[in-house]
Parts: C-alpha cells; sequence; structure tokens
C-alpha cells in the first residue's frame, strides 16, 4: 500500500492544533538551550583558558620544567632564551614576564584595588598574532604606559585610553585597549614593555634579578627549516630545567589539563548530560500524549491495512519535525545568551560550526530517541481498542 505517501500525515498531525505545536516546540527548544549552555561554558572556559596561547606568535615555547598550566607562575633563567638564539633554524626567540600576585590595579572611579595579570614583553618584539596588539605595541616604549584588555572584568573601571590610574602603587596611563578574555585565574589583563615592568616589579635583589626570570620563551622558527627539527635540535641544547612544546602541544596540554585535572569538565559535561535527559523526557511526553490522542486515528491505519513499520515512520517523522523547529528557536536564544554572558564574565562564549553541529545532533537522537518509546503504545495496541 503506497497511497499513505501522498498524504503528510506527520506533518498534519503537528500542525492540526496550533497551541499544542507551540508548546512542543517551546518544550524542545528549551532542552536545545540547555544543552547550548551547557556546552558553550565548557567550551567557553577552556577556550578562555588557552586563549593567550593561540595569541602568541610561536612555533615553539619555552617553560620551566616544573610547569604544570599556565595559570600557576614558574619562571626560568632568561638566559635559557638567549642560548635558544643559538640553535640552528631558530629566527628569533624573545622573553615574556607574568606578574599577578604584586599587581594590584586601583579603580579610578571607586578608588578599589584589585589583582590583575601583567605581560610583559620587548615592545620593538613581534610576539603577538592579535593586530591590535602589533598595532600599538610600539607606543609601549614610553615609561609608565600600558595597554588594558577591554573584556577585563568592570570591577576595574573604565578600560579605555587616556585613563591614568594606579598599578602596584604607582601611576599608570592607559594607551590603548585589546581584546584577550578572562579565565579561572584572571579576571583581567594588561600588557607593558619589559622596561616598564621592571620599573613595577623590581625583585628584592635588584633591578637586574627581576629581568632574568622569565615565564615563556617564545620561538619563532626560521621560514625554511622544520619545527620539529628545529624542537628536536633544542631539546638537545637546552638543559632539562626547562620544557619546550610547539605551540599546538602546549595548546593541547593546557587544555587537557583543565579536562582531565580539574573538575570542570565532569561538572558542565554532566550538565549537558542532563540537558539531553531533561530533553529526551520533554519530548517523550510531547509526542506520547499526542499518539494517546491520536490512538483511535492509528488503530483505524491499523484496520485498513498499515504496517507497524509505517506507523513507527510517521512518529518520528514528527520527532524529526520538532528537533528542526524546536532547534532553531533554542539557538536563536543561546547566541543571545552568549553574548550577554561573554560582555558580562568576559570569557570567550561563541559558537563554531562544529559546536552547532553537535547539538543538533543531540537534538535528532534525543527526539528520535523519544519518538522510539512513545511509539511503541501504537505499535502493541489492537486495532480494536480503538473502537472500544
Amino acid at each position: 500500500m503506497w497511497y499513505h505517501r501522498k498524504v503528510p500525515l506527520a506533518r498534519q498531525n503537528l500542525t492540526h492544533d496550533t497551541r499544542r505545536l507551540l508548546t512542543s516546540v517551546a518544550g524542545i527548544a528549551f532542552a536545545v538551550f540547555l544543552m547550548f549552555m551547557e556546552v558553550g561554558f565548557l567550551n567557553g572556559l577552556y577556550d578562555s583558558q588557552v586563549e593567550l596561547i593561540r595569541q602568541l606568535q610561536a612555533d615553539v615555547i619555552i617553560t620551566n620544567a616544573l610547569k604544570h598550566t599556565l595559570s600557576y607562575n614558574e619562571p626560568f633563567a632568561r638566559r635559557r632564551v638567549t642560548q635558544a638564539l643559538a640553535v640552528p633554524g631558530v629566527q628569533a626567540a624573545y622573553p615574556v614576564y607574568i606578574e599577578d600576585e604584586r599587581a594590584w590595579w586601583r579603580n579610578a572611579e571607586t578608588y578599589t584595588r584589585r589583582q590583575i595579570r601583567v605581560i610583559a614583553f620587548p615592545p620593538e618584539a613581534p610576539v603577538f598574532v592579535n593586530p591590535e596588539i602589533r598595532a600599538q605595541s610600539a607606543a609601549l616604549r614610553r615609561p609608565d604606559t600600558a595597554l588594558i584588555d577591554r573584556q577585563s572584568k568592570a570591577a576595574f573601571g573604565k578600560r579605555e585610553a587616556g585613563l591614568v590610574t594606579e598599578l602596584a602603587g604607582r601611576a599608570i596611563r592607559v594607551l590603548g585597549t585589546f581584546r584577550l578574555g578572562t579565565d579561572f585565574s584572571n579576571d583581567g589583563t594588561v600588557l607593558m614593555s619589559d622596561r616598564t615592568f621592571l620599573t613595577y616589579f623590581s625583585a628584592p635583589g635588584g633591578p637586574i634579578d627581576r629581568l632574568s626570570q622569565v615565564e615563556l620563551g617564545v620561538v619563532q622558527v626560521a621560514p625554511q627549516a622544520d619545527v620539529a627539527t628545529v624542537l628536536a635540535a633544542l631539546r638537545q641544547a637546552l638543559p632539562t630545567d626547562v620544557a619546550l612544546y610547539t605551540k599546538a602541544e602546549f595548546f593541547a596540554r593546557e587544555r587537557h589539563y583543565w579536562q582531565q585535572s580539574t573538575p570542570i569538565g565532569v561538572v558542565f559535561g554532566l550538565g549537558a548530560v542532563m540537558g539531553f535527559a531533561i530533553g529526551v523526557i520533554i519530548c517523550y511526553q510531547i509526542l506520547y500524549t499526542d499518539v494517546v490522542d491520536h490512538l483511535p486515528q492509528f488503530a483505524t491505519l491499523k484496520a485498513i491495512g498499515y504496517h507497524n513499520s509505517v506507523l513507527l515512520r510517521l512518529v518520528l517523522l514528527q520527532a524529526w519535525y520538532l528537533a528542526c523547529l524546536g532547534f532553531v528557536p533554542g539557538l536563536l536564544l543561546a547566541v543571545g545568551c552568549y553574548d550577554l554572558l561573554a560582555q558580562w564574565t568576559g570569557l570567550l562564549l561563541f559558537l563554531s560550526l562544529p559546536r552547532v553541529l553537535v547539538v543538533f545532533g543531540l537534538t535528532v537522537v534525543m527526539c528520535l530517541g523519544a519518538g522510539s518509546l512513545a511509539v511503541r503504545k501504537v505499535l502493541s495496541a489492537d486495532p480494536a481498542e480503538g473502537f472500544s
């Protein structure tokens, strides 16, 4: 029997009652929104932790051998960066300094002080890929100046060019802004030259000591050289008190740390699972109620010769329609919330195509799974029951 294909039963079942359709779509959209938010928080927190690495103009990164995450400072001798320059294939190597313990920023409006992360580098060096930073780095040669991340939290006060405030008890002028974002350990970031850094954070042993200890070494390989070959040579040439990674390796290592060594992945992963489970329950209730309400019609179809496989396809097609209709408003709502939360928290919350496709796939599985459970009432029913 093929004439059933000419009648859009699944679509008519969904659209004949507009209020029920809108309620059903809203329920699915809510479940989609929950999954997007949990996935967004999870990836946003991971992305924020590795954003500084992503913005470094580096082929190889040097760190202290004891350093297990970028969030904790473990400096090493600057001479290791200088030694790297002698390795064949190395085009340039630059030191990067980081300070947060003594970096107290004064809010120019409320006069409150708050710890901020300070990153310093030679202003003439192409340490960052961020075009905003590269365009303004030469201006950092002026003493007592800095750039501030405009994604820093509002507690730091105004984040704009021309601001004059205090850092570590000393006056500082903000020359411009850039975009980096916050993370678990840092609510804000400022960039300055290594000479200004020396002025603000001189070590107790003398001013030379502070610049002799660096947090990261940024190594750039010559265009004609092979990165893997140069990395192997660097590991041979430098002592074991430092560790060397390609940028991709260091990026993956940092992300892995936050995924495996902290409860973040478990917490937000569980949240995504709960959103999926809630969606299955909502979708099941929607489809089961629809099946029960239309049981006489399904019984009629069975009585006139429709096979169970046809009825199964009918309900699953309704589930597919609900998945598609509910996904769109859930996606739009998530995009709006991502934007608001990114502005409020400074975290990197954005949707990439792979993440959208993952949530869409989960939505389809959620609805089809719920449909498969709901249709059992029809498949097990005797056609005569629909007329009793």
